[in-house]
């Protein structure tokens, strides 16, 4: 009913305010829920935005800003006013602050023997590292995007470490981990000519995983962290009575990391080994692994060197030493190789020129198409082949090195030969034809393929192939870029990613 007067009125206000009293404070909480960024330290401009994939520029808005600052001026400050130059940069995470000696740009007591141990291996301080604690390959694309590489001398090779906090942290998949190196690699040479990158990989790190391997339900469950200074033993099960829990330690190898590590690790070296002498690759991993002797299987199985790596992450001064003995040697064979194959100041050669070289030749391909198509094979993420279609079965004449490694088949096994030894067992037949027809025509064909591994997994492949022409309008060759992901990979996605992956 409605109220009399002004009185009654009153009184039925302050009965409704008093009923949904308590729940102020749960619609406060959820208001500040939704005002809060979903992740303090990405950036603030939209709260609720999608995290940025890896190879997407993104900054951060806590301490982050102010130390990349700092860095953006002693890169304006190199080899000025009587300053010694750059010649050797290092870009990265927490383990290149630490060659700094701080963390979040904070000097610490404990990390003044992980500087001793840069400054000694890199002398007459001509090397810089810039890093920031927590840091994924999105942002230091952002930072290289935005000032830390303008140099009035620019550095003659710059070393990249990064990658590791986007698997352990952001739980990226391998594939858009090397896309996220790679996008800040092709920023670095795009931005300084004649500079080369040396690239480190992704160090190991710990947890370990489960014993009883793949097999064991708790294999790759998530691990429990030990409560601080007790014990360096991760609990696989939350209740310590489960008679089926393991105890794994967390300098333990393989880790938990370790698959997603070795595939990224293997795409950067087949980045590195196509670049034509812009990238290099230097494996430290071998530098922190040491022979597990607690291991009771005939398998010789690793383990992280404590000493060397405390925390199964972060080098410590004496890892340093030992990593630098293997990491200055190729900065320095690196600074002095010839000039990459494509230098602002050699001017362009191909890829594919050398006779005896693994991937095959392009000598075959007409010259007027020869250079933009080494380049796409330089630095496409895909595997990609080019087949001579003058040739009797249209044999494979050249492969970059991510079809070696994403199909398993070594050189002398994939050249000279016809693609159809990626088929097999239900392999769509009507598809096959239809490629057939294409490419006898002329034309290009475009879509999804059943191929499988040497180890005979299956993959479903998104294949393009594309007609090369040669002077005279005929088609020559046909390139194949191939996208390959495994069919349990597809099945396991989400259908977002596989609507992009189809097409």
């Amino acid at each position: 009913r409605f109220p009399r007067s002004g009185g009654e009125t009153t009184r039925h206000l302050a009965r409704a305010r008093s009923a949904f009293q308590p729940l102020l404070p749960r619609a406060r909480e959820r208001r500040e829920m939704r005002t809060a960024p979903r992740d303090a330290e990405t950036h603030a401009d939209d709260p609720f935005a999608a995290r940025a994939h890896a190879s997407r520029p993104e900054r951060r808005v806590d301490a982050w800003r102010s130390l990349h600052d700092t860095f953006v001026r002693e890169a304006k400050e190199a080899g000025t006013a009587g300053r010694p130059r750059c010649r050797t940069l290092f870009l990265g995470d927490s383990i290149t602050e630490a060659m700094r000696g701080s963390q979040f740009g904070e000097l610490y007591d404990e990390l003044a023997a992980r500087r001793e141990a840069f400054e000694s291996s890199f002398p007459l301080r001509e090397a810089r590292a810039f890093g920031v604690s927590g840091d994924r390959t999105q942002h230091l694309l952002w930072r290289v995007r935005n000032g830390e590489l303008a140099f009035r001398h620019p550095p003659g090779v710059v070393v990249v470490c990064i990658g590791t906090n986007n698997l352990g942290r952001d739980n990226d998949s391998a594939t858009d981990t090397f896309l996220g190196i790679r996008a800040v690699v092709l920023e670095i040479l795009h931005r300084l000519p004649g500079t080369r990158v040396l690239l480190t990989g992704i160090l190991p790190r710990g947890p370990g995983l489960a014993r009883g391997g793949e097999k064991k339900k708790s294999a790759r469950r998530a691990l429990l962290a030990p409560a601080p200074g007790e014990s360096s033993l991760y609990s696989v099960s939350e209740n310590e009575n489960d008679e089926n829990n393991d105890f794994v330690s967390k300098y333990a190898q393989p880790g938990v990391h370790t698959f997603a590590i070795d595939t990224v690790n293997a795409k950067l070296r087949a980045l590195a080994s196509g670049s034509g002498g812009s990238v290099g690759y230097c494996d430290g991993s071998s530098a922190f692994l040491v022979v597990d002797e607690k291991n009771s299987s005939d398998v010789k199985k690793y383990k992280i060197h404590a000493p060397f790596m405390r925390d199964a992450l972060h080098p410590t001064a004496e890892g340093m030493r030992v990593w630098f003995q293997t990491l200055v040697p190729a900065v320095e064979a690196l600074r002095a190789a010839p000039a990459p194959l494509e230098s602002w100041y050699e001017g362009s050669r191909l890829l594919g020129d050398e006779t005896d070289a693994r991937n095959g030749s392009l000598r075959s391909v007409d010259e007027g198409v020869r250079l933009a198509l080494s380049r796409l094979i330089a630095w496409s993420p895909h595997a990609l082949c080019v087949c001579d279609v003058r040739e009797t079965d249209a044999p494979i004449v050249f492969a970059n090195d991510n079809f070696f490694t994403q199909t398993g088949y070594g050189a002398e096994e994939v050249l000279g030969r016809n693609c159809r030894f990626l088929q097999g067992k239900g392999t769509d037949s009507k598809t096959v034809a239809e490629m057939r027809e294409k490419i006898s025509n002329g034309e290009e064909f475009s879509g999804r393929v059943l191929n499988y591994h040497k180890n005979g997994v299956p993959l479903m492949n998104s294949l393009v192939m594309s007609p090369l022409r040669d002077s005279s309008g005929n088609v020559s060759h046909y390139i194949g870029i191939q996208r390959l992901a495994t069919v349990q990979a597809l099945r396991d996605a989400p259908a977002e990613y596989q609507h992009r992956a189809a097409l």
